[in-house]
Order: C-alpha cells, then structure tokens, then sequence
C-alpha cells in the first residue's frame, strides 16, 4: 500500500510539473498582446498615461494575463474604463 501512495504522488507531482512548464510557453511572446479589446475599447500597455496625472480610472488596475497590456474606452476626458485585453486573437 505504501509503494502505490508513493508512486501516486510521484505521478501527481511529475504532471504538477509539466502543466506549469505548458502554462508558462502558452503565454505571450514579450511585446504582443496575448488578446484583442471589444468593439470602442483601445489596446494600450499597461501602466502607460499620457496628458493629465489626474485621472480616474474605472475597472481592473491590473494587467490579468500578464501580456502587458489592457483595454481602456475613454468615457469623459477626465474618467476612463479599464478592462483586460481577454478576447482571443484571432
């Protein structure tokens, strides 16, 4: 009984592994979107303003899949909506 537990943790360990090493390589290349925005939205990196430091921001204040860029719909000149770049590209 104790050889077959180990040999189930070795096996959940080792595919533990391999599904990390995939997810890293299924990011995005450095530089290129990992997905596109909605219809309205701009594709902008992330962390990038320009013009007024004083500006309020609606939505994530992250960058979710990590490809360094987000989406953002100016609503007013003073007041923006941020939401990742999630659509798949095509």
């Amino acid at each position: 009984m104790e050889v077959t537990m180990k040999k189930l943790f070795s096996v959940v360990l080792v595919v533990l592994l391999f599904s990390q090493l995939f997810a890293v390589s299924a990011s995005a290349s450095e530089g290129q979107p990992a997905g596109r925005c909605a219809p309205a939205f701009e594709i902008h990196p992330f962390m990038e303003h320009s013009g007024d430091p004083i500006h309020h921001h609606i939505g994530v204040d992250q960058d979710l899949n990590g490809d360094g860029f987000i989406c953002m719909k100016m609503l007013n000149p003073d007041l923006h909506l941020h939401v990742d770049n999630s659509i798949p590209l095509r």
